[in-house]
């Protein structure tokens, strides 16, 4: 018996590692969807979808797509579910729902809508700090929500956005799920390198 157990483990192993899918997308090609499993990533940088379903430990990094039309171009749906995550920088998104224990980094693009079908986290260890599932990257001013759950800002390249919120009954609010970095300006980040080296150089 003890002979058996490592050999089944070795078995479920490579057959992860067999099913694993890896997908990039850098034409403009559309395609009506795509389901990811665990283990599965995509790399996009044009093209679209009609759906964009993530499932179990899969990943999805967005750095582009073509413009956003339904049916023909950009991706219409996000779907973000278990322990999946999505890293965005750039592309055309009309929709994106995020549930379970998903995550989602946020540095720019197009995105119309967010639902969120989630708790905010909370840190291990450390009693009463949240640790939200989107983290959206800004410049200028914290971003703000308006009276029609809208939240305007700048991402940190500068561009705007304007996303709508809508919270789900049953869940926290959308806003309290995301965490705002600010990207400091370029200036900044200059003097900011700038007065480590001298600060390292007087040490020496």
């Amino acid at each position: 018996m003890k002979k058996t157990i490592p050999y089944i483990m070795f078995i479920c192993v490579v057959s992860y590692q067999v099913y694993a899918t890896y997908y990039e997308i850098t034409t403009n090609i559309y395609t009506p969807g795509l389901t990811l499993q665990t283990g599965d990533s995509l790399y996009m940088t044009d093209g679209g979808f009609g759906d964009l379903n993530l499932f179990g430990e899969s990943s999805a990094t967005i750095k582009g797509t073509s413009p956003l039309a339904e049916g023909t171009g950009g991706i219409w749906i996000i779907r973000l579910l278990n322990n999946s995550s999505l890293y965005m920088t750039s592309g055309q998104v009309n929709m994106i729902d995020i549930g379970n224990n998903a995550t989602a980094v946020l540095k720019g693009g197009l995105i119309r809508h967010i639902y969120s079908y989630q708790w905010v986290p909370y840190t291990p260890g450390r009693d009463g700090v949240p640790n939200p599932n989107i983290k959206l990257y800004y410049s200028g001013d914290l971003p703000t929500l308006d009276s029609s759950n809208v939240l305007t800002g700048l991402w940190g390249n500068g561009d705007p956005f304007s996303i709508h919120l809508h919270d789900v009954p049953g869940y926290d609010p959308v806003i309290q799920n995301i965490q705002f970095i600010l990207v400091p300006e370029p200036m900044t980040l200059t003097l900011f390198t700038l007065g480590t080296l001298l600060l390292r150089r007087k040490q020496n």
